[in-house]
């Protein structure tokens, strides 16, 4: 728990995964321009991250980014899926405490919210891991639906009455739906 009290810790933490993963990133190839441009985007995350600003887009974008970098590791690197799953489920249960922080939730609810969180990051990653769609479809979906738990924590959770659940759970399906409909369905890359 002191890496998370610390803000120093917190934020070296966040910057190790967010290098890690567009190290994966340049690693797996796609391309100098879309390296480029997601090095741009990641530089613009690392600001948020020791500015402290924007949790919620440090938090998707960590998601999207982990989750890209675990596929590869699967893929390319052929690693068992009880590990890649073992890591999802420690950095995403991180990136929760770390929104969780930062929108000042508090009180006994948050381990069960934690472990229930976990578990269905947990199981997404292993239901999609059956299907041949490309590792950026897979994570994309990945992040859409942190983004729709994210939804649940700010709305039901902690009160927030500017926005409902339900317009996070419709746009989160909806772009679910668009991304699996756009799929390369066949090919790993």
């Amino acid at each position: 728990m002191a890496i998370l009290k610390n803000k120093i810790m917190r934020q070296l933490v966040l910057t190790v995964l967010l290098g890690w993963s567009l190290l994966t990133f340049w690693l797996l190839g796609r391309g100098i321009t879309v390296n480029m441009i997601f090095s741009v985007i990641y530089a613009i995350i690392l600001i948020f991250i020791w500015g402290e600003i924007l949790p919620l887009a440090i938090v998707i974008s960590l998601s999207f980014s982990s989750a890209y970098a675990l596929y590869g590791f699967l893929f390319y690197f052929n690693l068992p899926l009880w590990v890649i799953l073992l890591a999802a489920l420690i950095i995403y249960s991180y990136l929760f405490t770390f929104f969780e922080q930062k929108s000042s939730i508090l009180g006994m609810e948050r381990l069960v919210y934690l472990a229930l969180f976990g578990l269905i990051i947990t199981e997404t990653f292993l239901f999609l891991s059956y299907f041949l769609i490309s590792p950026v479809n897979r994570s994309l979906i990945i992040a859409l639906v942190v983004y729709a738990i994210i939804g649940f924590v700010t709305t039901v959770i902690k009160g927030a009455e500017h926005n409902k659940f339900y317009t996070y759970a419709i746009s989160a399906a909806f772009l679910i739906l668009i991304c699996l409909i756009t799929a390369s369905w066949g090919s790993i890359f």
